[in-house]
């Protein structure tokens, strides 16, 4: 993927889970994990993404079926 569409997925997914977490609170979650930590969640799940599209690439070009 263009670093472009994955910077924009990055501050997308981001803003989810602030939202999320926010909407949770201490309530619901044993602690409010920090921006820093909000940030690579939404970076890890890019990386998710990133490689389920590689897998789903990689398949199609060989025929096989995705396996999702």
């Amino acid at each position: 993927m263009d670093q472009k569409t994955v910077r924009k997925l990055e501050r997308e997914l981001k803003k989810a889970i602030v939202d999320i977490v926010c909407r949770l609170g201490l309530r619901h979650l044993p602690l409010l994990p920090s921006g820093r930590t909000m940030e690579m969640m939404a970076k890890a799940a890019v990386a998710v993404y990133e490689t389920a599209v590689e897998d789903y690439c990689r398949n199609k070009d060989r025929g096989e079926g995705t396996g999702t």
